[in-house]
């Protein structure tokens, strides 16, 4: 089933489009502005998010622009053969300059197109992977493309004040319950102290940030946040757009994988924005971290696609689908996520008080590898052997 959009939704659309390219070029003026951000790491963030809002914005002024009146342009698709060739030179040129640049500007707003594109890259990358194996007559058009790009992208407005939120309440969970323990209350004490003393001097010694990160208090609440909250948030708000989407348009099962892809791909991008941000400045760090992002996108793209498949299969009136696929990619994101919070906890807990930590630490890092390889199958896979269901 497919209707025609309002005329409104369209002005709407255009005129959002008009206003994230005008709010992009203010904040990015202001950061250069700014004199106290000349060289933060956090300018150099927020000017990669400027970046973005802006590509954004003048794909949705387009959309909203051609989509509109009597006569509207024909979309064209998101569909090339050799557009993974070209992504793969992207990377290598951008890792290159960004190779070749000065430390000392590594960590300046005019390194963000660097690390922008080692953001983006790897991820059209896999949905120019993702479109090959679902075939020219299913890939997005971009006004599609552009829809659920900016849905995943927004949908992070939503899941970081929940996942604060989260964070706090499990904070007084935690400690409340540790209260109870023998011990808890000098656990508690002792990193209170430790953040107040942060507080006036972040820590330089990794010693002391493995000693946090070892407390059974931290480990808790990283479970907590990590593995329980931001799994079940991030996945309900990335997909968003295919509830509003089914009112006008209704694809079939290869295509709705492709839309929810596409979503998870919007939100993976800004993510690996900020969370790539933590290794700038020691570039061969940083790019190690932008590589392991580049797989999380994978997983980010395959949960958001399984998820668009549910709504397929709501549309096709079989409801029991859509809280399977979605339980499905929550359970897959809270085992990556987990990985993660077994590797570096036991690293620490291996550094600071046992070599158990250790052997977690290989387990989790053992396991993230599996899904890590899994997940950019599956994200192609699933194309595949959907095109011979349909």
């Amino acid at each position: 089933m497919e209707r025609p959009l309002p005329q409104a939704l369209w002005i709407m659309t255009a005129g959002t489009g008009a206003a994230l390219v005008a709010g992009s070029i203010m904040g990015a003026a202001l950061i250069f502005i700014l004199p106290q951000t000349a060289g933060d790491v956090l300018a150099l963030t927020l000017m990669g998010l400027c970046l973005v809002v802006f590509f954004l914005g003048l794909g949705l002024l387009w959309a909203g622009w051609s989509g509109s009146g009597q006569q509207r342009l024909p979309s064209p698709q998101v569909y090339t053969r050799w557009g993974w060739a070209v992504c793969l030179l992207l990377i290598v040129i951008f890792a290159g300059g960004a190779l070749l640049t000065p430390e000392d500007w590594q960590q300046r707003p005019i390194f963000a197109p660097f690390h922008l594109g080692l953001a983006a890259l790897p991820a059209f990358f896999w949905l120019n992977l993702l479109t090959l194996a679902a075939g020219r007559y299913r890939a997005l058009t971009f006004r599609e493309f552009i829809a659920a790009l900016s849905s995943g992208a927004a949908s992070i407005i939503m899941a970081l004040p929940i996942e604060i939120i989260g964070f706090v309440i499990s904070a007084i969970m935690v400690v409340f319950v540790a209260l109870l323990l023998p011990g808890g209350a000098a656990e508690i004490n002792r990193m209170g102290t430790l953040v107040e003393q942060w507080g006036v001097m972040p820590p330089t010694d990794m010693e002391q940030i493995l000693k946090a990160i070892a407390s059974p208090i931290m480990l808790v609440m990283l479970f907590l946040v990590f593995v329980i909250i931001a799994p079940l948030v991030e996945e309900v708000g990335k997909t968003l757009v295919m509830s509003v989407m089914g009112f006008w348009h209704r694809p079939g099962l290869t295509q709705a994988f492709i839309w929810g892809a596409a979503c998870g791909l919007g939100f993976a991008i800004v993510e690996s924005i900020t969370n790539g941000a933590s290794g700038l400045g020691e570039v061969w760090g940083w790019l190690g971290g932008m590589g392991m992002r580049a797989l999380a996108v994978a997983m980010h793209m395959l949960t958001s696609g399984i998820i668009g498949l549910g709504w397929s299969f709501f549309w096709r009136k079989r409801r029991w689908a859509l809280p399977l696929a979605y339980g499905i990619a929550i359970l897959f994101h809270s085992l990556w996520n987990l990985n993660a919070v077994m590797s570096i906890g036991g690293m620490a807990i291996g550094a600071v008080t046992s070599p158990i930590g250790f052997i977690v630490a290989a387990l989790g890092m053992g396991l993230m590898i599996i899904l890590a390889l899994f997940a950019p199958l599956a994200l192609i896979g699933i194309p595949v052997l959907l095109r011979a269901y349909e």
